[in-house]
Parts: C-alpha cells; sequence; structure tokens
C-alpha cells in the first residue's frame, strides 16, 4: 500500500514476503542466531518442525543472519526486499539452500494464510485497512505537526514500512527510509507514534 503526501513524501507499507518466509524458516527449524540478527518469534507461534531440525547446524544459521541483513540493504532493483526464498532458489548458501528446500512450502503455506488474514481484516473493516495494516497510523498528522514544528512544508522523502507478524510491541529501524514494524506495534497509537516520529522527523 502507498500513501502520497505534501509536497512529494511517500509511505508504503507491505507484508514483506522474503522476511516472513525467512523468519518462519529460523522459527520451525530452531536456528539459533546471532544477537545482532534476533527479531521476535512469529505470531502465532510457528512450532518446531523435527523435519527441519537436522537443518539447523550452526553454519546454516550464521548463513541464515547474513542474509537476513542482505534483505534489509537497500536494493533499487526491487521495490521492496529481494526475492530470494522464490522458487527456483538460487545465489542463497549452501547450507541455507538446504533448510530452505525442506522448509519453503510450509513457509510460503503460513506467509498466505496470514496474508489472507490481512485481507479478511481489510474487507471487516469496510475498505479501510486502519491500524492494522500501518495506515492508521496518523502519518499524515505527524508529518503536519512536524512541519507546524519547522515551520516548513516537509522535504521530499520516502519511508518504507514492513509490517511482520511478531509477537510483542517491537519496531526496528533498519536503514534511512526502511523501518520493521510488528502489528502489535500498529495496533498501539502510543507507542507507534513514539517510534515514528523521531524517523519521521529526520526524513522530513
Amino acid at each position: 500500500m502507498k500513501f502520497a503526501g505534501r509536497p512529494s513524501w511517500q509511505v508504503r507499507t507491505d507484508l514483506a514476503q522474503p522476511l516472513v518466509i525467512a523468519l518462519h524458516l529460523r522459527d520451525a527449524a530452531g536456528l539459533d542466531v546471532a544477537a545482532d540478527a534476533v527479531v521476535p518469534p512469529l505470531e502465532p507461534a510457528v512450532p518446531l518442525d523435527a523435519a527441519l531440525v537436522p537443518y539447523a547446524t550452526e553454519q546454516a544459521a550464521a548463513q541464515w543472519a547474513q542474509v537476513w541483513q542482505s534483505m534489509l540493504d537497500n536494493h533499487p532493483e526491487f521495490s521492496g526486499v529481494p526475492p530470494v526464498f522464490a522458487e527456483p532458489l538460487h545465489g542463497l548458501p549452501a547450507a541455507l539452500t538446504a533448510l530452505a528446500k525442506a522448509g519453503l512450502p510450509n513457509a510460503l503455506a503460513w506467509f498466505h494464510a496470514c496474508k489472507q488474514e490481512d485481507l479478511q481484516y481489510l474487507r471487516a473493516s469496510g475498505g479501510r485497512p486502519g491500524r492494522r495494516m500501518g495506515v492508521g497510523l496518523g502519518i499524515g498528522e505527524l508529518v503536519r505537526r512536524i512541519e507546524q514544528d519547522n515551520g516548513r512544508e516537509a522535504v521530499p522523502f520516502t519511508l518504507r514500512i514492513s509490517l511482520l507478524p511478531v509477537a510483542g510491541i517491537w519496531a526496528r529501524r533498519v536503514r534511512h527510509g526502511h523501518v520493521l514494524l510488528s502489528r502489535s506495534m500498529c495496533e498501539d497509537e502510543a507507542a507507534c507514534e513514539a517510534f515514528l516520529d523521531p524517523v519521521l522527523r529526520d526524513l522530513a
């Protein structure tokens, strides 16, 4: 979803499939990833898959952390994060490729069920995505407040919000114009505003 403001700022909100797939593989296999790549577990919780446990090696965990970071780097050739877990798999390190081949079908099914849940929420809200999909974050109001404080219109900027179905009120700014938000964060207006306000002030 895209929201254009004045004069030319944009906020794009999405449920980033590659990120969700990566998190599902991590949780289902029980990968012990590096602390700097730690993201809360998916919600609803993904049970440990005994078939994937043999692939949860230290090498696979290290490669997972590297691929996760690469997906958060700036990739102007994509509208969002690169589709590294798309079929056919290519470009993944060997240990992670073995895990992805074994776990990708269930991960994709989980992602599509999650996406369908969001679409049902959208229909139930009468076509207004609301806080659940990040639209009701009051971004327009925040930008207008920042413009009043600065005494000028906001400069052109683009902010990408990747919604992740992870547990708890959680958010992280991963690049200058890219943040990750949990659904619970989106539904907590005060917490969401407190996180986004300094980000938008920096951009605007």
